[in-house]
């Protein structure tokens, strides 16, 4: 196996850690998983940008305080190079209330690789639309795979 197969499996490490600390509203451990850098952005599914880190910091305390939601990974597709790992994923996100349907959301996480570790530069998230979403969930539930 070529040396660089072990550093892209840690790029997924950082976003199951991401996943982990969404679950536990844990907003210093998400703060952790991003690149100290002033170009980092996150594009949120309610369309708000939040530029910088102070700025993505106060989003996430504003939207776990609003609505804590937990994130379920539907299907990942991963694209990677040297230095660089793209996440385009399909997830459910669920609030608080176990009744409630969850949204369905397309997320991109793009991480690069910085002094041994990676981080999270950029995440982009946009609510699936409503007949998206409906061929999504049926093709999910009769075993056809998520997008193909």
């Amino acid at each position: 196996m070529p040396r660089f197969a072990h550093i892209f499996e840690a790029a997924a490490d950082t976003l199951n850690a991401w996943y982990q600390a969404v679950a536990e509203l844990n907003v210093d451990s998400l703060m952790s998983l991003w690149i100290d850098e002033e170009f980092v952005s996150c594009i949120c599914a309610d369309g708000s940008h939040l530029h910088g880190l102070p700025s993505i910091r106060a989003g996430l305390l504003a939207q776990f305080s609003a609505a804590p939601v937990s994130i379920e990974p539907l299907d990942i597709r991963v694209y990677d190079s040297l230095g660089t790992v793209v996440y385009a994923i399909a997830e459910a996100h669920r609030c608080a209330d176990p009744n409630a349907v969850p949204r369905l959301v397309f997320t991109t996480y793009v991480m690069v690789h910085e002094r041994g570790e990676w981080r999270i530069a950029h995440i982009h998230s946009s609510r699936m639309p409503e007949d998206a979403a409906s061929e999504f969930s049926s093709r999910l539930r009769h075993g056809q795979g998520a997008l193909h």
